[in-house]
């Protein structure tokens, strides 16, 4: 039996259906396969956890880490790399944002210390908390992150946010189209409550941001706060944050 753990998590009001979206494509890939799905669950950090069994268990494996992701071991965790994972514990502390990589070894996150994140934002002078609320770096949201330095003795990992990311943060700072940010919900969940809603047409594009993470992109004569108005009661439970563009320049300005 092989027991694997997932980048993607199952977390919130829907983790039970998430992991029931999960196990159907892994039953999926593996109708025509030696290998059986025993057992599908979360561990203490929310990522998806699969018990297999069969011949094909490693086959099976490498075609869930192209479609879900795998976590990576501490031992293998390169500097200069870029790796996957989601902001934890936004705001609780005040020396820079945690990133959960999926590393159970430990409990062990990386670190993205303030003076970092300070000149990648270019806000030199601000508190953590002022630059994860302009931004929008909320818990949950998926990142990618460079990693700068893997200290395993002190059980520290040291990283910046990839240029990947602030490239999409820069792209979405100067679009004039809002964005709902919808963290822990399925593609289909989120297209029904926009039907329901009657406000399929007033999203151009559900971009997907994680495994379960997407961002709404609205038509420029809609508001996302309309949006969510409309369908955080079809989705309650599941965490939804505003990027308003002109909001973000408003609050960076001010502190520029």
């Amino acid at each position: 039996m092989t027991q694997i753990v997932l980048l993607a998590r199952a977390y919130g009001a829907y983790r039970g259906r998430i992991l029931e979206t999960v196990r159907s494509s892994v039953n999926s890939l593996a109708s025509e396969l030696d290998v059986e799905l025993l057992k599908i669950g979360t561990n203490r950090k929310d990522h998806i956890v699969l018990s297999l069994v069969g011949e094909d268990e490693e086959f099976l494996t490498n075609l869930l880490g192209q479609e879900y992701g795998l976590v990576p071991e501490v031992q293998i965790l390169l500097p200069e790399t870029d790796y996957s994972g989601s902001i934890v514990d936004s705001g609780k502390v005040g020396y820079g944002l945690y990133v959960d990589l999926g590393i159970v070894e430990r409990n062990l996150d990386a670190l993205i210390p303030l003076h970092i994140i300070r000149k990648q934002f270019e806000m030199e002078d601000e508190s953590l908390r002022r630059i994860a609320d302009t931004f929008v770096l909320v818990d949950n949201l998926p990142v990618d992150v460079s990693i700068e330095s893997v200290k395993r003795d002190e059980k520290k990992i040291e990283a910046r946010f990839a240029s990947s990311f602030i490239t999409r943060i820069h792209n979405w700072r100067t679009d004039e189209r809002e964005r709902l940010l919808v963290l822990g919900s399925t593609k289909k969940m989120i297209e029904i409550a926009l039907s329901k809603s009657n406000h399929s047409e007033d999203i151009v594009v559900i971009e997907k941001l994680g495994h379960f993470e997407y961002s709404l992109v609205c038509k420029r004569s809609t508001r996302a706060s309309g949006i969510l108005s409309a369908i955080g009661p079809l989705l309650r439970g599941v965490p939804m944050h505003l990027f308003i563009p002109s909001e973000v320049e408003e609050k960076f300005s001010a502190s520029t």
